[in-house]
């Protein structure tokens, strides 16, 4: 089971008012490769995001993939785990932003090719692809060492393609 705890301020108090959110992540494998989310600094994520009120956790992921990667009918199985970060809050009623993502085995889908992304999103340039976990863990690695477009999901998502690597 995937499962890391990752406090990106070592000066956090995690006893300060928190705001918490719930994500999810889809880990779908083509043979070798998974379908990633690669950035314009050149690291790759998984696809997914937060799971909105009233929402059911298989429905958030079904909506991130087609969201993300232009991918419909994904059908969410097995949850692999979890990982829980901590970081320091925008809003200025909190102190803490917690955010914990669950992660699940993906298959299926149709590819429609249209994604529909958030600003920030577009910015980075996200763009679906099928790499080895190999690929993008060294790719992940490679950002990190540079230091350059390091975004906060970096430290999660190369220690799940590490673990993954790993089973």
């Amino acid at each position: 089971m995937l499962l890391g705890k990752f406090v990106h301020d070592p000066d956090l108090d995690l006893s300060a008012p928190t705001l918490e959110r719930i994500a999810v992540r889809g880990v779908m494998f083509r043979g070798d490769e998974l379908l990633l989310l690669a950035s314009r600094h050149g690291d790759y994520k998984f696809p997914g995001g937060g799971v909105e009120a009233g929402e059911s956790m298989p429905a958030a992921l079904g909506r991130e993939f087609l969201e993300e990667c232009g991918r419909r009918e994904v059908e969410v199985g097995l949850a692999i785990g979890s990982t829980v970060e901590y970081l320091r809050a925008v809003e200025p009623e909190y102190e803490v932003f917690k955010m914990t993502s669950h992660y699940f085995y993906c298959s299926g889908g149709v590819d429609d090719r249209s994604q529909q992304l958030e600003s920030y999103e577009s910015e980075l340039e996200l763009t679906p692809r099928w790499v080895t976990v190999e690929e993008a863990l060294r790719a992940n690695r490679a950002v990190q060492a540079s230091g350059r477009g390091v975004m906060r999901w970096l430290v999660r998502e190369t220690e799940v393609l590490s673990q993954l690597a790993d089973l």
